[in-house]
């Protein structure tokens, strides 16, 4: 069982946002818990079978505990769901075509980005993989900094807690969250920050050159900035 993607989360929210005042609201006034359980089980169906009930439960039961607003909200009627889901494919989809047109032009970082932005804006419009696969048989290998000769080492895995050891960087930032280059590494040593997802050090003034100006290095986390 893995954990939850930023994507996951997103479908989560959107499924809360569009069907939890259907159970909780007049005239069902069904509780919290039940409202849950529905989610859940009838409409959440592929991430349950992903990713294991109980997790998608507490999950739901988390977002809506942070946005009672879902649960108070009036009841919409099934257009109006169709039309906000319409809204969000819509959204995918452009950002698709800006992609694909980075693909063509050989940009294959510049699309591997939008297809993330594509993916976050309506996660169930398509098999976003599918995208990626097709643009990483394009994508030249990343060129690490050469580190002979310093005392300085790429680290290896990052320790993320689920899973461990963690995959490569996917983003700089806890806030910002700037895309980063696929295979981009991090320097080892003891920054602030263990990872750069959580890294709080995202100005452009907050980077330093080490080891005889080899390195240009993120001093929250250690991200290879060169």
């Amino acid at each position: 069982m893995s954990s939850l993607s930023r994507a996951d989360r997103i479908t989560i929210a959107h499924v809360c946002q569009d069907w939890a005042a259907a159970y909780a609201a007049a005239p069902v006034n069904l509780p919290k818990s039940l409202t849950v359980r529905y989610l859940t089980d009838h409409h959440l169906e592929a991430l349950t079978a992903r990713h294991g009930r109980e997790m998608i439960s507490r999950a739901v039961a988390s977002h809506l505990d942070a946005h009672p607003e879902d649960l108070s909200a009036p009841r919409i009627r099934h257009r109006e769901r169709r039309a906000r889901q319409a809204e969000r494919d819509a959204k995918a989809a452009r950002y698709l075509k800006f992609a694909y047109h980075h693909f063509v032009a050989a940009e294959p970082y510049e699309a591997l980005a939008l297809i993330d932005r594509a993916e976050l804006a309506s996660p169930t419009y398509k098999d976003f993989n599918q995208h990626r696969r097709a643009v990483q048989k394009k994508t030249p290998p990343f060129s690490c900094t050469d580190l002979t000769g310093t005392n300085l080492r790429h680290r290896a895995l990052l320790p993320l807690a689920n899973p461990h050891p963690g995959p490569p960087v996917m983003h700089h930032g806890s806030h910002i969250q700037e895309w980063v280059y696929p295979g981009r590494p991090v320097i080892e040593g003891n920054w602030p920050a263990a990872i750069p997802e959580h890294c709080t050090a995202t100005d452009d003034g907050l980077t330093e050159w080490i080891a005889d100006r080899t390195v240009l290095v993120c001093t929250g986390c250690g991200l290879d900035c060169t």
